[in-house]
């Protein structure tokens, strides 16, 4: 892929302008693992076959004052894959603004099939959302899990597959891979060992209009109107992950001690 994209399938229907521009800023500046992410293909959307970019991405994201769903301030460190297979993205040192946060099973596009998504019939956004949060949980409870570019490109193609699917296989069904066969082996890995994992993130959305979104987690923690049982935590000092890599918290921490 060239410096400047990686293309994923959906984008919501957000409030206005005004709104956007106060929400987040995403800054993602390379890729997370060095050299390029890899070239794949997949197959069952329309156009059937596209050639797209997977892997890990990192930079950095800036969230509005009393921003959205308890995040505020800089989540530095940031490591995140697209949600979308149609859209793309720029390496850049400026800012992607207006940028909104919306969880999960509030994604209208991860709901049952649409003209973005066809491929998914009956599959609700929350069901997906779950989903998407073993298959992160996973990934961020067992170091090591991803740390590669290789591994990078196939929890992509597996998050992918969780999106654009209803089984659990790469090789197949309504979305499959026809990308190199180490790498659809390691997502079915993943994609196997997670299915029964228990879940302990929630599941966000970076959303735009028109532009790539990204997958955005945190520890799952209980929200009670006592602040003194369940404060909603800053980034800094959540287990705030990007799909379940770096979970910049417990997972990231360690690998940088």
């Amino acid at each position: 892929m060239t410096a400047s994209l990686v293309r994923t399938a959906a984008a919501l229907l957000l409030g206005s302008t005004a709104m956007l521009s106060q929400a987040a800023t995403v800054t993602l500046t390379g890729f997370k693992y060095g050299g390029n992410a890899a070239s794949v293909t997949v197959n069952g959307l329309s156009p059937a076959t596209r050639n797209v970019s997977a892997g890990a991405f990192m930079g950095k994201v800036s969230f509005a004052s009393g921003g959205e769903s308890g995040f505020t301030s800089d989540l530095t460190d940031f490591v995140t894959y697209c949600v979308e297979i149609d859209q793309t993205f720029s390496f850049s040192n400026t800012g992607m603004q207006g940028y909104s946060v919306v969880a999960g099973s509030s994604y209208s596009l991860w709901g049952s099939p649409n003209a973005r998504n066809p491929v998914t019939p009956g599959k609700a956004a929350a069901a997906t959302t779950e989903r998407l949060g073993k298959l992160l949980s996973y990934v961020g409870a067992n170091s090591g899990m991803v740390d590669t570019a290789a591994e990078s490109t196939s929890l992509q193609l597996a998050i992918w597959n969780v999106i654009y699917d209803n089984d659990s296989l790469l090789g197949g069904g309504s979305l499959y891979s026809s990308a190199a066969v180490d790498y659809n082996t390691y997502a079915n890995q993943l994609l196997a060992n997670s299915a029964s994992f228990a879940n302990t993130l929630d599941v966000f959305v970076l959303t735009k209009d028109g532009s790539q979104d990204f997958v955005l987690a945190r520890t799952a923690s209980p929200i009670t109107n006592d602040p003194q049982q369940n404060p909603v935590p800053e980034p800094a000092s959540l287990a705030l992950s990007l799909l379940g890599l770096a979970a910049a918290g417990a997972v990231s921490r360690r690998r940088r001690a």
